[in-house]
């Protein structure tokens, strides 16, 4: 990573870099990131290049490049915390309160500025653009995104990860690991217009066995769903449908759902999927 010292222009307009880069790998990123890192271990993170732009009025920026592994990984952890508007930069990005997100091939890139305001935005804005371009060409996003039912599916609220704390960050499971997430499975955590103001969720894992899907699924419904029958199904607290089902080595958990119908059909459509990618 630090070949980007050396291609990413230093002076980008009117901002300059003045301080080294710095780089930082799994065993060193809780020195950069005081708190979050471990969103970051928990996917395929190789290291993070990160350099501060001056600019007028003593504004700051701060430009951080995550090798993420492979484009799945980049999209991951891009995809598990989009909240604002499209930027148009990179395979898919955001931008809002002076912070822009965008993922592009095996790398996830972010830019703060201290200051949310339209110079430090097109700062922040133009320097993306001139960086985009240095980081190769796009990638593929993680399979299993590709076999969501479409429907009424919320695309840019659609996430893929591996682990208990990014799933818990997108939606609060248990504090306990029930369903038996790690590094060897892979999830995608899907929104879907359910009805008039409402969002049904979706949450796929691939297990690397049967065995441990089933067992993931009995664990699911001891911890969270006792009151479930055979089927997996059961009516919350807060009135809505929950089910959960196995197919092979795939557990499909509908939350959310406004009946137990909607709840079916949603996860019948999940289809049988292919072998891991990585």
């Amino acid at each position: 990573m630090d070949d980007f010292g050396q291609s990413i222009p230093k002076t980008i307009g009117a901002w300059e870099a003045r301080e080294a880069d710095r780089v930082f790998d799994r065993a060193t990123l809780y020195d950069y990131m005081d708190g979050g890192a471990e969103v970051y271990l928990a996917f395929d993170f190789r290291g993070v290049w990160t350099r501060r732009y001056a600019g007028p009025d003593g504004r700051e920026l701060t430009l951080d490049i995550y090798d993420m592994g492979s484009p799945a990984e980049a999209f991951g952890i891009f995809s598990c915390d989009r909240e604002d508007p499209e930027a148009g930069i990179g395979q898919a990005s955001e931008y809002g309160f002076g912070l822009l997100r965008f993922w592009q091939g095996r790398y996830f890139v972010t830019l703060t500025a201290a200051e949310d305001d339209e110079k430090s935005q097109k700062a922040v804005l133009d320097i993306g653009k001139a960086v985009v371009g240095l980081l190769g060409p796009p990638g593929l996003k993680p399979d299993m995104v590709d076999y969501l039912p479409s429907g009424s599916l919320l695309a840019d609220r659609t996430s893929f990860f591996h682990s208990n704390v990014n799933l818990n960050n997108r939606y609060f499971l248990a504090s306990e690991n029930i369903l038996g997430l790690d590094r060897s499975t892979d999830c995608v955590f899907a929104e879907y217009d359910a009805a008039a103001e409402e969002a049904g969720c979706l949450l796929v894992v691939r297990y690397p066995d049967a065995a441990k899907a089933e067992a993931a699924r009995r664990s699911f419904l001891a911890a969270y769903l006792p009151e479930a029958g055979a089927e997996g199904l059961a009516r919350t607290e807060n009135k809505k449908w929950v089910l959960a089902l196995r197919k092979e080595a795939v557990l499909v958990v509908v939350f959310e759902a406004p009946d137990a119908d909607w709840a079916r059909t949603l996860a019948s459509s999940v289809p049988a999927f292919k072998s891991p990618s990585r």
